[in-house]
């Protein structure tokens, strides 16, 4: 009786039971996971078996490096992307940017121990002048800013420097054109299939799948699918802060060492933004993370279903 053949390898795309990876070799091949209970994601680096009919199993996804994870409505923690080290949050002109989830993306980043960046695609297209004013003080927070193009090409030199040497995920809503970057940047990106918007004004996006490619500019990038919303896993987030720079910078000061930052007495947090050291589009989007926290935490408490 043969021996199966045992190796290692990179997943780079996974959609249900159906994954493509790379082995050491750089040969890609089609795989399923083993048994039921393996959640593999995009990024996650697997123990192979091939079979004597040559058909390949995923038997273990080996310890992660990083994983970005999100909350879905039970508050239960669920992979998007894995052994990445930078989150690239995607906006655009249209559809209106939505400045609240690239605060949630950003705080999960943070989290995860992840660099982070904004990019500002379809540069063409003007933001509102309070748009402009929220990118103005996340570059204050030290996060990068990349008004690009991908339709023009301007901007993506820049861009292609900021991402190489990472292992880059875009994130962002639906319709503010990942994939076309991902055909700008990635050296096989012309097989990243972009689709139809099916309806302009929403967004609507053919992308089902994340997939992983390598960059021009050295490093690899992940093209993940759009959301119309997002809620960090409650298990990653740093509790105190959850995430925001700028509140774990002044927390230290608060009376209570389990402050939320809401509406406890002599929080430094809210102390500042009232006096507007912290931006109050800012803080108000921490309010609203924390409560959202508090919620499905709450959700997600033994007995929480039955109660209802």
């Amino acid at each position: 009786m043969n021996t199966p053949e045992r190796f290692d390898a990179d997943v780079i795309s996974a959609y249900g039971r159906h994954l493509l990876a790379r082995d050491a070799a750089g040969n890609l091949l089609r795989a399923r996971p083993f048994g039921r209970n393996l959640n593999i994601v995009c990024g996650d680096r697997v123990r192979c078996e091939r079979d004597a009919r040559g058909e390949v199993h995923a038997m273990e996804v080996l310890p992660r490096r990083t994983v970005l994870l999100r909350s879905n409505a039970r508050g239960v923690s669920e992979p998007i992307v894995a052994n990445l080290t930078l989150a690239a949050v995607v906006i655009a002109g249209m559809p209106r940017p939505d400045l609240f989830m690239v605060d949630r993306y950003l705080s999960a980043a943070a989290s995860a121990t992840l660099s982070a960046l904004i990019i500002v695609n379809k540069a063409d297209l003007p933001l509102t002048d309070d748009d402009e004013a929220g990118l103005r003080e996340l570059a204050q927070l030290g996060y990068g800013v990349h008004r690009v193009s991908a339709r023009e090409g301007t901007g993506l030199p820049a861009l292609a420097t900021a991402l190489a040497g990472h292992t880059s995920v875009l994130v962002g809503q639906s319709g503010v054109g990942k994939s076309s970057l991902i055909r700008r940047l990635a050296i096989d990106g012309e097989e990243a299939a972009t689709g139809e918007l099916m309806r302009e004004e929403e967004g609507r996006h053919t992308t089902t799948a994340s997939r992983q490619y390598d960059c021009i500019g050295g490093g690899r990038i992940i093209d993940s699918p759009g959301v119309r919303d997002y809620a960090p896993s409650i298990d990653q987030l740093e509790p105190a802060s959850l995430g925001y720079y700028e509140v774990q910078q002044h927390a230290g000061g608060c009376r209570f060492a389990d402050c939320r930052h809401l509406n406890e007495p002599q929080c430094t947090v809210r102390a500042a933004a009232e006096a507007g050291v912290i931006a109050p589009r800012r803080y108000e989007s921490y309010r609203r993370l924390r409560r959202l926290f508090e919620q499905l935490r709450d959700e997600r408490a033994p007995g929480a279903r039955g109660k209802r």
